[in-house]
């Protein structure tokens, strides 16, 4: 781990993109719900560092506001989509025959819609009245878990004729200890990885549904999204207030990005073969 830079750079940028968040909440002295007609986009300054929005809030407080809430909803949707993913694709893989097929045929079924057009339907058909972030996070999740389950399936099927897992049905052991046992550890780093792409795609896709006022509602705190959906509809890119969009694209970036490293450190550490 000391010496992978990967790793080392995207746990930095994370953690500090994170820190930030949870410590911003208090050391920031607006309240990011508090309005101020008469401060509507003010310019950067030594009272706004980030300068203020549409409805004339501080950004700063209402970034390090919003980046909490987005990476909750990473979190969120990352952790259902990972454990749905996970669970379907282990039995899928391990007990084969009918019972593959049909998790298979759920799978594909899935895969021929588009992801995101899935997304858009199931947060429109929900009304904007229901979308909190929570709401949001597991839709997200319970649409997005596909891809990890097809990875996972197809480990298992590699894994499933094991010298040690046959040991393990002659013993008798359950189908559940045998899969708990004998198989997840071996794919233990592989799920790891997955949840961290879940996370930052959970993330991103929160910030694409806010943009087409999908996201979650208004009345609640903001998100990554929502303030990008804010400038949008304001019209922050044509009258050149660009920190109210900039620092949150730049944020977005950077949660993205330090998350796609780490998950590239992490496959070098666990695949030696791609170490330089």
């Amino acid at each position: 781990l000391k010496g992978n830079r990967y790793l080392q750079i995207g746990l930095a940028i994370t953690g500090l993109v994170t820190l930030l968040a949870v410590l911003g909440l208090f050391w920031t002295p607006y309240d990011p719900s508090a309005m101020n007609s008469a401060e509507m986009y003010m310019a950067p300054s030594l009272r706004h560092i980030f300068g203020t929005d549409n409805f004339g809030r501080d950004v700063l407080k209402q970034l390090v506001s919003a980046t909490g809430t987005s990476i909750g909803i990473g979190l969120i949707a990352g952790t259902i989509a990972t454990l749905i993913g996970l669970t379907m694709g282990l039995l899928a893989g391990y007990i084969g025959g009918t019972f593959d097929d049909f998790i298979m045929f759920v799978t594909n079924v899935f895969t021929v819609i588009p992801g995101f057009v899935l997304l858009i339907l199931i947060s429109y058909s929900i009304g904007q009245e229901q979308r909190g972030a929570a709401v949001v996070a597991v839709v997200i999740g319970l649409t997005s878990w596909t891809w990890t389950c097809r990875s996972v399936r197809s480990q298992v099927i590699s894994l499933r004729n094991r010298d040690h897992v046959n040991l393990s049905k002659l013993s008798g052991h359950s189908l559940f200890r045998i899969v708990l046992t004998d198989i997840l550890p071996y794919i233990a780093s592989y799920v790891v990885m997955a949840f961290i792409l879940q996370v930052s795609s959970g993330i991103l896709s929160e910030a694409q549904l806010s943009l087409l006022g999908l996201g979650p509602r208004t009345t609640e705190t903001a998100t990554l999204g929502l303030m990008m959906n804010w400038a949008m509809l304001y019209s922050a890119h044509t009258n050149g207030s660009w920190w109210a969009y900039f620092p949150v694209i730049l944020t977005i970036t950077l949660i993205s990005f330090s998350l796609n490293l780490m998950n590239t450190g992490l496959d070098q550490v666990f695949n030696p073969t791609l170490r330089d």
